[in-house]
């Protein structure tokens, strides 16, 4: 099989995915090939800092306080056409300073796991200024037309819904290799869940609930929702997850000293796999890795208000996967943990089922492999390109 010997991935921190992909990815790459020289750079942060920590800042109070702002803006880029005059200003976002530090680095594969710089190395190749192979891993089950460019060599998605999505937007077949969305190799290690129970001071006989608010701790209600549930009558043990938003984590702790039921609070951890091994149920915000992470451990998801745009999306493939339930309101969330936890616990097994059968933890492994492969492929010239792959972004 052909070897690369550097390769550059082009991520953002907008929320922990995006660079977790590319961590993953890497982390695989370096595991097949350890030799290898890979690269992972914050791509908005390189190229323009100032416009990165006003867009990172939007995104966050946007998605918490503002959902159907953030969702009216994912939707009204997703009806750009190539040739309109915004798209065409983010395909050239950092185009001279990319194009600069490619000369410099001179990488044999570029990797993008974030829409924007995927459309910048478009163009740069459109305009004949860069001839290196490329890819993208798309890291929801969403199509978005930010995601799909003319000149990107190949796709990388989670699932054949995406799949089939990029083939009626006009992309060939051949270009694209349903994976899995890239995680943590941990996620897919064996755990002994009764060793961990046992570590952490789990009683073995409750059901156990893990609440997860998102790296950057927004998801609406978890403290009103943590009131209730930590003195629910039905008997549970909670783990509750609040991110990087410390305030939260202070709040939950206060409510934790006078529950009835026993609470374990938790900031920004590197140990969810852990905590996800020990649960029965999630209940979560939709993003693309942490529900890619829990189908690898098989774990039933509760998902609470999705963000409209890319969570909506993934929302709708996760329940009709019949691995996920949707609460739209805290009363909701409430009767749907009593419901499984007490009424019906075999819909729990029969999720967990569920989940064993499409969720594709080797993706980061996978990619690796393959990413060889679409290196040795012929480039897109584009004098060759045909005219239904432009068409298809329309």
């Amino acid at each position: 099989m052909p070897k690369l010997s550097k390769v550059l991935i082009l991520s953002a921190s907008y929320g922990e995915g995006h660079h977790q992909a590319a961590v993953a990815v890497r982390e695989a790459l370096l595991e097949d090939q350890p030799g290898l020289e890979v690269r992972i750079i914050d791509y908005m942060q390189m190229v323009h800092p100032t416009l990165n920590l006003f867009a990172r800042y939007f995104y966050i109070k946007s998605v918490r306080f503002a959902p159907s702002l953030y969702g009216m803006f994912y939707n009204g880029t997703s009806k750009l056409k190539p040739t309109s005059l915004i798209q065409r200003r983010l395909n050239q976002l950092g185009l001279e300073d990319i194009a600069e530090f490619l000369n410099e680095y001179q990488p044999d594969f570029i990797l993008s796991t974030f829409p924007t710089p995927a459309g910048v190395i478009s163009m740069l190749k459109k305009q004949g200024l860069c001839q290196i192979p490329s890819a993208t891993v798309i890291t929801d089950h969403a199509i978005h037309s930010q995601w799909i460019h003319d000149y990107t060599d190949h796709y990388f998605v989670g699932s054949e819904h995406v799949r089939r999505g990029l083939v009626k937007r006009g992309i060939p077949n051949e270009r694209i290799s349903v994976t899995g969305i890239p995680i943590n190799a941990r996620y897919m290690e064996y755990k002994d869940r009764e060793s961990i129970r046992a570590r952490m001071g789990l009683e073995t006989d409750l059901p156990t609930l893990l609440l997860m608010a998102g790296s950057y701790g927004v998801m609406n209600d978890m403290e009103d929702i943590c009131s209730v549930l930590f003195h629910s009558e039905q008997r549970m043990q909670i783990i509750v997850v609040s991110g990087r938003n410390e305030k939260l984590r202070l709040q939950l702790e206060a409510l934790a000293r006078e529950a009835t039921n026993s609470v374990w609070v938790f900031g920004f951890t590197r140990e969810v796999d852990q905590l996800m091994a020990v649960s029965d149920l999630m209940v979560t915000k939709a993003g693309g890795l942490t529900i890619s992470e829990a189908l690898a451990m098989e774990l039933p998801m509760l998902l609470y208000r999705p963000i409209p745009g890319q969570e909506v999306q993934n929302t709708a493939y996760l329940l009709k996967a019949h691995v996920a339930v949707l609460a739209r309101t805290r009363k909701q969330v409430v009767e749907r943990i009593n419901r499984l936890f007490f009424v019906d616990p075999g819909k729990l097994e029969r999720m967990r089922t569920h989940a064993k059968n499409i969720q594709k933890g080797t993706a980061a492994v996978d990619i690796a492999r393959l990413l060889p492969k679409v290196e040795h492929l012929q480039v897109i010239d584009p004098n060759t390109v045909p005219e239904r792959y432009f068409a298809g972004q329309s």
